[in-house]
């Protein structure tokens, strides 16, 4: 179903042009939108993601964003330091990530949206749909004392290979 818009996403991140990016990111949402039966969010792309560094090493890069009373996702389309095209994956697991904020607020009525252990688990089916790739859960650290928890990359990658089909 959204595998389709995934190639065109690809398509048009590779030749770098913005308005094909911006048609096919909001034919994805208005996808989405359809399906769960909520008002499709606003889109606007960015360029250069913003970032900070410490000790002239990257820190913190923000992806995208969604801002809740507007119904309105941010992504940007460029890498913070050199300013090269986003991989298209990460293009599409950043909008999956945001339209799932929306998700919580409109079709799940939640007050806030908030990154829990099924915030993430969400998002992650709905990337892997829009991949057209069999799902695999995440793998998740126990939590630590305030009761955060992080997702343990190394055995989510091993369970995304036992999953693929042979």
């Amino acid at each position: 179903m959204f595998t389709d818009l995934f190639r065109r996403i690809e398509n048009a991140r590779d030749a770098e042009e913005r308005p094909d990016l911006n048609a096919v990111c909001v034919e994805f949402l208005d996808r989405l939108s359809e399906f769960y039966g909520v008002p499709r969010p606003t889109l606007k792309l960015l360029g250069g993601r913003p970032h900070s560094t410490r000790e002239g090493r990257l820190s913190y890069e923000l992806f995208g964003d969604y801002t809740l009373g507007q119904a309105k996702i941010r992504l940007w389309t460029r890498t913070p330091i050199q300013k090269r095209w986003t991989a298209s994956r990460t293009l599409l697991s950043t909008l999956c990530h945001e339209f799932m904020h929306h998700l919580d607020v409109t079709n799940l009525e939640f007050p806030k949206s908030y990154h829990t252990t099924g915030f993430f688990e969400r998002a992650h089916r709905l990337y892997q749909c829009g991949l057209g790739q069999a799902y695999y859960p995440l793998a998740w650290y126990p939590a630590d004392s305030d009761g955060s928890r992080a997702i343990d990359w190394v055995l989510t990658n091993r369970r995304k290979t036992s999953s693929a089909p042979e």
